[in-house]
């Protein structure tokens, strides 16, 4: 793990992973390079998040890193197509101030 790299909430990062950029809250990245393979949703369930939140978290995923939007047209379609869900407000604030940034 790179210095000054932040890893957010509920994130899964797989072993012997090289982690040089920002990890959003709630997805898996795993790899040498890294890359996102998703929502973590197993370990979401586990920890007690309902499935609507979690649909949620999936949508804004999938908007940022499975469709051919940038940054910020990605924020601009999330703030207005999500439901205001805390954990996707946090995904978004994260994502939106990534100082290392996220993998593609």
């Amino acid at each position: 793990i790179h210095q000054f790299v932040t890893i957010g909430t509920y994130a899964f990062v797989g072993g012997g992973s090289r982690v040089n950029q920002d990890i959003p809250p709630y997805v898996k990245a795993v790899g040498n390079p890294m890359e996102l393979y998703g929502l973590n949703s197993i370990g979401l369930t586990r920890a007690g998040f309902n499935g609507e939140t979690v649909a949620a978290l999936k949508r804004a995923y999938r908007l940022f890193f499975n469709s051919d939007l940038n940054l910020s047209q990605a924020l601009e379609r999330a703030r207005s197509d999500l439901p205001a869900y805390p954990e996707v407000e946090q995904f978004l604030a994260f994502v939106e101030s990534s100082e290392r940034g996220v993998p593609a």
